[in-house]
């Protein structure tokens, strides 16, 4: 088993979410996050008057979940195609060893988990 964790551009989490929905994952979960890379933060207007501050984080959303061995690539290529645009900077996808995995309901361990 693996563990995907891909940290996207928070305006294109909703195309993310309809491409893994085709591909029949168990579950995925998903927070909001900061963070601060290569892409370029905007200016943001401040108060009423003209003042602006670049604020020090970009806000991402971080998604996470854990999948056979054989849908990783599947994985990583549906959040590729719906969420990279080409440009530098755009977010990162971090696959990881999973030893084990129970569910808290059943008590299935192991890919009956997921």
């Amino acid at each position: 088993m693996k563990k995907i964790e891909a940290v996207v551009p928070q305006a294109r989490i909703e195309r993310a979410f309809a491409a893994l929905k085709e591909l029949d994952l168990g579950g995925i979960t998903y927070f909001e996050s900061k963070g601060r890379g290569e892409i370029p933060r905007p200016k943001i207007h401040s108060g009423r008057g003209t003042g602006t501050y670049t604020p020090e984080f970009n806000v991402n959303s971080t998604i996470m979940m854990v999948v056979k061995d054989s849908m990783v690539d599947k994985v990583v290529e549906k959040i590729l195609e719906s969420t990279s645009s080409g440009l530098k900077g755009e977010g990162k996808i971090f696959v990881s060893n999973v030893d084990d995995a129970v569910d808290v309901g059943s008590k299935k361990r192991g890919e009956a988990a997921l």
